[in-house]
């Protein structure tokens, strides 16, 4: 069986001895240039574009480099193949049909079907962001992907303008969703009482107080369970 230190001689000695060896180059650093950009970049397209393009381009050197191969089958860079391929589909798609589970499992329904100026507010402030309402007495609001959940208690007990400050503090979320780690994309970031040391739920409040002021979001909070 072949060991990865005869695997890593091969690959040089095959790719040394290739024609090829400037076009593997080149989508190597292609790759690299492209994830140090995914990694500095605010903007959510961009960073999502710009991963993929680095998946891309490394999936394309490897491939190339497989072609080069003269030592029979590759366990190492078959395994590599396989994780750049999961990885960069469970980034691009795991979010979206995260939230699409939850919106099953409330059986959430879209908000502009009763509450005519809520998806306007939110897309204002979060592009490309949905709200829905979900079959809950207690007052409970939540984001997670690209949506944000209201609960029929809170939609009842809220005012607009406390609604507003609620709709502000979750759009915070998801417009710096982009910024964190695939797993926290995927938590629910919860409006609930206040509670100190929690940095982004401050910078959270801070947003909503600068869109609809401070006293929308305290009397919020004060009407929750």
């Amino acid at each position: 069986m072949t060991s990865i230190a005869d695997e890593i001689i091969c690959y040089a000695e095959c790719v040394n001895n290739s024609d090829l060896l400037p076009l593997i180059a080149l989508l190597v650093v292609a790759s690299l240039l492209l994830f140090a950009f995914y990694l500095k970049t605010k903007t959510p397209i961009q960073r999502v574009s710009s991963f993929a393009g680095a998946q891309t381009s490394m999936l394309g050197a490897i491939a190339v480099t497989f072609s080069t191969m003269e030592c029979g089958r590759m366990l190492t860079i078959e395994v590599y193949l396989a994780y750049v391929l999961i990885s960069t589909g469970i980034m691009l798609f795991l979010p979206g049909l995260y939230y699409r589970i939850l919106i099953r499992h409330h059986n959430a329904k879209p908000i502009s079907d009763i509450v005519d100026w809520a998806d306007d507010f939110v897309n204002a402030l979060s592009e490309d962001s949905q709200v829905y309402y979900f079959d809950l007495a207690i007052p409970k609001a939540f984001a997670t992907g690209k949506a944000i959940f209201i609960s029929i208690g809170m939609l009842e007990i809220f005012d607009e303008q406390e609604l507003k400050a609620v709709l502000a503090h979750e759009a915070w979320h998801l417009r710096h969703n982009n910024k964190t780690p695939i797993l926290r994309q995927l938590s629910l970031m919860t409006f609930t009482k206040f509670r100190p040391g929690q940095e982004l739920e401050l910078m959270a409040d801070r947003f909503a107080e600068e869109i609809v002021g401070k006293g929308a979001l305290e009397s919020a909070r004060a009407k929750l369970v």
